[in-house]
C-alpha cells in the first residue's frame, strides 16, 4: 500500500497576495483622495466666511453711516459705485479713516470689533475686492433709503463672489 500525503499546504500563494496587495492599495488611494478633497473643501469653506464677514462688516458700517453719512462720505458717481480691496496686511482697509471710525477695527487684521470678545481680526490670507453699488429708493422723492449692494470678490483657481444687499434708512 501507499501511503498517500495530502497537499494542502497552511498559506496563501503568492498570487492571493499580490491581489490583496492591490485591493488594498486601490482602498488607500481612494481614502487619500477624499482626504485631498476635504481639505480643499475646508479651505473653500474659510474663504467663503471671511468673504461674508467682510461683507457683513461693511454692511454694520453703512448702517451705521445711515443715509446723511452714505451721501456725505461716499462719491456720487454714475453708476454710483464704490471699491476697494481687503489686503492680508491692512489695517485700515479702504482708506476712508473718517467713514470707518464705526467699524475700521472689525476690518483691520490686528483688530476686533469694538467690546467684543471674538478673536483678533478676520483672518484675511488673499486680496478680497469690495464693490459697493449704491441706489437711491424708486420712489424719487424719497430721499431717506438707500439701496446698497455688496459684492466680496476674491480669485484663486477662479473668480468668487459673495453678495449681500442691504437697505439703508
Amino acid at each position: 500500500m501507499g501511503v498517500f500525503k495530502n497537499n494542502s499546504d497552511s498559506g496563501a500563494s503568492l498570487l492571493e497576495v499580490m491581489i490583496a496587495m492591490i485591493i488594498l492599495t486601490v482602498g488607500f488611494l481612494g481614502v487619500m483622495a477624499l482626504a485631498v478633497a476635504l481639505t480643499n473643501n475646508n479651505a473653500t469653506a474659510g474663504k467663503i466666511n471671511t468673504a461674508t464677514m467682510i461683507a457683513q462688516a461693511e454692511v454694520s458700517q453703512l448702517n451705521c453711516l445711515g443715509v446723511s453719512g452714505i451721501q456725505k462720505n461716499f462719491p456720487q458717481i454714475n453708476p454710483w459705485t464704490y471699491s476697494y480691496v481687503v489686503e492680508p496686511s491692512v489695517s485700515t482697509p479702504d482708506g476712508r479713516n473718517s467713514v470707518t471710525s464705526c467699524i475700521s477695527s472689525a476690518l483691520a487684521v490686528g483688530g476686533s470689533a469694538p467690546n467684543s470678545s471674538a478673536p483678533k481680526g478676520l483672518g484675511v490670507t488673499l486680496p478680497y475686492t469690495v464693490t459697493i453699488n449704491f441706489a437711491n429708493n424708486i420712489n424719487p422723492a424719497s430721499t431717506t433709503v438707500i439701496n446698497a449692494q455688496i459684492e466680496v470678490s476674491w480669485q484663486d483657481t477662479r473668480q468668487h463672489v459673495i453678495v449681500m444687499n442691504d437697505i439703508i434708512s
